[in-house]
């Protein structure tokens, strides 16, 4: 039976960065194995994020999984609190709660200096102690990415995603709507401890970041989605370090194994994260591989090490599953991000990405030498949106879905 992967590589579009001599890092990126990929089938450009919806990872990656994001997305915090298996009382809503370093009153860092799990779950294991008699919880997730549940009252305040603010004044970012007075509080309450514990004294006499504030946002109720099978006939795995794909995995009943090394950062452990891809495949007839690090090197603003993480992709992901098609020929393989994070911007935009659609069951019409935004958009080839895009593919079992 065939077998399809997606090979995606979070932000890894981009802009010219004057960095790189007027490349992008796609372009500046020594990628082998992408470049036999595109010239061995199609390539081209697809929008991934409809215009009613914020050009997030979360809304990104289910359109890119094949589910409409205008019908199914709630909010990042109930996505990432499924793979947490968080029971949540009626009278509470989920939030994203992100560890965060501000200063004077500027979003410093979004990820407090890549703050560790055993730090990030220490400092809000503090937070829960001073917290529990209000029924507010926190959960610790990976790093600086975690879960808040509060009271219910709070899930109409318009909330910003911190790597959209970054090095910009929070004034204007900060939760507005009803009761935004007791939230502001709450997040005040939350600094004056943190900025007291060890962990962050330590931090600062280590020249680290601290995490010197929470920072809520992205809140819903968890969503009602159909199974990757019941959608697809399918079943299958997602191979990610962090908990927003593994949240999209449970809630459309897809296998998310927890890997020993995977950071979601630069330093990933590239070789268990194919050791599990490889796994899921021989039991399993799809496989959704995701990288985070480009999408952490965009908004670093960092083009050198956001080039350095491309050709980590691929060399360390792209390149076995290369060899992977070479010995199972009845395989379909979607390359491609989920948004660009240009460093220029440090943030996420809804332009449309450079795909890869490479399949040996037809002859290409949009093969390329090279892997490039410059490249997929001269080709001509070009997707509404990616959620038809990977619908197309497993159920017409083509790589010419419609324009």
């Amino acid at each position: 039976m065939t077998k399809y992967i997606i090979l995606l590589g979070d932000g890894m579009s981009d802009e010219a960065c004057k960095e790189l001599n007027g490349q992008t890092p796609l372009e500046a990126a020594k990628t082998p194995a992408l470049d036999w990929f595109s010239q061995h089938g199609n390539v081209g450009l697809v929008s991934t994020v409809p215009k009613e919806l914020h050009p997030g990872s979360d809304v990104a990656n289910m359109g890119v999984l094949g589910y409409d994001p205008r019908l199914y997305y709630s909010g990042r915090g109930p996505i990432e609190a499924a793979a947490m298996g968080i029971t949540v009382p009626d009278d509470f809503i989920i939030f994203r709660c992100n560890l965060v370093t501000i200063k004077n009153e500027v979003m410093s860092d979004f990820t407090a200096g890549h703050i560790s799990n055993d730090e990030g779950h220490q400092l809000l294991s503090e937070l829960n102690t001073h917290f529990k008699k209000t029924g507010i919880q926190f959960y610790p997730g990976v790093g600086y990415r975690n879960i808040v549940l509060l009271p219910k009252k709070y899930k109409s305040l318009i909330t910003t995603a911190p790597h959209d603010i970054i090095d910009q004044d929070i004034s204007s970012s900060v939760p507005k709507g009803d009761f935004e007075n007791e939230i502001a509080s709450f997040m005040t309450t939350c600094h004056h401890h943190l900025t007291q514990s060890p962990i962050n004294i330590s931090r600062v006499k280590q020249g680290k970041n601290p995490a010197s504030h929470i920072w809520p946002w992205s809140q819903g109720p968890y969503p009602n989605m159909p199974s990757f099978k019941e959608k697809f006939g399918l079943s299958g795995g997602i191979v990610t370090a962090v908990d927003l794909l593994k949240g999209l995995a449970k809630l459309t009943q897809l296998e998310a194994p927890n890997i020993e090394g995977a950071t979601g950062f630069i330093d990933t452990n590239y070789k268990n994260k194919m050791t599990t891809a490889f796994s899921l495949l021989k039991k399993h007839d799809f496989c959704y591989i995701h990288i985070e690090a480009p999408d952490e090197c965009g908004h670093m603003g960092n083009p050198t090490l956001k080039t350095q993480s491309i050709e980590d992709f691929d060399q360390q992901v792209c390149h076995p599953i290369q060899t992977y098609c070479k010995n199972n020929p009845d395989t379909i393989v979607l390359i491609l991000p989920d948004h660009p994070t240009p460093c220029r911007l440090k943030t996420h935009t809804r332009s449309p990405v450079p795909f890869i659609l490479y399949s040996p069951k037809q002859q290409p019409s949009f093969s390329a030498k090279r892997y490039t935004e410059k490249i997929a958009a001269q080709t001509g080839f070009f997707v509404s949106s990616s959620w038809k895009l990977t619908s197309h593919i497993i159920k017409n079992n083509t790589i010419s879905p419609p324009q």
